[in-house]
């Protein structure tokens, strides 16, 4: 299967992936960026390359002419630049590609809703990352709102993790009596004062380990995950709906997470899937007293996210999208 992710600009390179690693496109330079650990392993959607020996394709890099490839499946995300790119391009170069979108950002400001469901009923299939049915903000996100939109069946395709190279390289089986309170990059309702009195209960460490980018060269990720390897617990109350990755790392980690509202907290971490104090205490208590508990549910959630967000689970899924 040839296969090439493509968006309408960001911050990567374009990059191909051979031997399990990532290379510039059209060099043999090996490709690392601040969301990847060396260049074998990426974060999230990056990770889409990584299950066929792909590529990545950086439209706006081939303003003049798209590159010359042999293509067979074709995974596009057009939401900045959908005057200047659109899927009858690829189809003309690429004539022989099937061509499934996926959505990269949950809330866009460079084109209209009207823009967006051309862009995906010009596709062949289409796909939604989230395993929510409905957007409950009032927009065009959401599985079912989006297949009732467009007349046809939505897929849910995750974001790819490769969840046992992260076990491999980070799980620590002897940890500190530490809570990582995490914060996200838009930091929404995530107060301390809660983690704060939970650590003062029941005698833990609180910590956090924000890492904010350096420019290029700068290892983001990896310098994050080094940070929080130690940490029994990680205590994430955002009320995110969309995206975020960091309960699928806590499972490959072996960090309980207690906390959030995203689908993969509910995918993961099922009884600490709300923000309600009382409920998150309880369950924190449950796992604190009891060791056995506490190994069950990290070692469930990391049979989980194999069987969800692993490369080999979500490559399953979109090849039986296109069958």
């Amino acid at each position: 299967m040839n296969f090439a992710m493509m968006i309408d600009g960001c911050v990567q390179s374009s990059y191909y992936v051979k031997g399990g690693k990532s290379y510039k496109f059209g060099t043999d330079d090996p490709y690392i960026h601040y969301h990847s650990i060396s260049n074998e392993c990426p974060l999230g959607l990056w990770g889409y390359p990584f299950l066929f020996e792909g590529y990545f394709i950086n439209l706006t890099e081939f303003s003049n002419e798209l590159p010359t490839l042999d293509l067979d499946l074709i995974l596009v995300a057009i939401e900045k630049k959908p005057l200047e790119f659109n899927v009858q391009m690829l189809r003309n170069k690429y004539p022989n590609a099937t061509i499934v979108s996926f959505v990269k950002e949950s809330h866009w400001i460079y084109s209209t809703v009207q823009q967006r469901l051309e862009f995906f009923k010009s596709c062949d299939y289409n796909t939604f990352p989230w395993k929510i049915n409905y957007d409950i903000e009032g927009g065009i996100n959401g599985i079912k709102t989006l297949s009732g939109l467009l007349g046809r069946e939505v897929y849910y395709l995750p974001y790819p993790h490769n969840v046992q190279y992260l076990h491999d390289k980070y799980y620590k089986q002897d940890r500190d009596k530490k809570i990582l309170a995490y914060k996200s990059g838009d930091n929404r309702g995530q107060s301390t004062d809660f983690v704060d009195n939970i650590a003062k209960k029941y005698g833990l460490e609180v910590f956090q380990h924000i890492v904010k980018y350096k420019g290029d060269g700068h290892q983001q990720w990896e310098e994050f995950l080094d940070g929080i390897t130690s940490a029994m617990y990680c205590f994430n109350l955002s009320d995110r709906v969309y995206g975020g990755t960091m309960a699928v790392q806590c499972a490959a980690l072996g960090i309980l997470n207690i906390g959030g509202r995203e689908d993969s907290h509910k995918a993961l971490w099922e009884r600490t899937y709300t923000n309600d104090l009382l409920i998150l205490e309880h369950e924190f208590v449950d796992t604190f007293l009891d060791q056995s508990h506490y190994i069950d549910t990290i070692q469930k959630a990391y049979s989980n996210s194999i069987g969800i967000y692993s490369h080999n689970a979500v490559k399953e899924r979109l090849l039986n999208i296109i069958k």
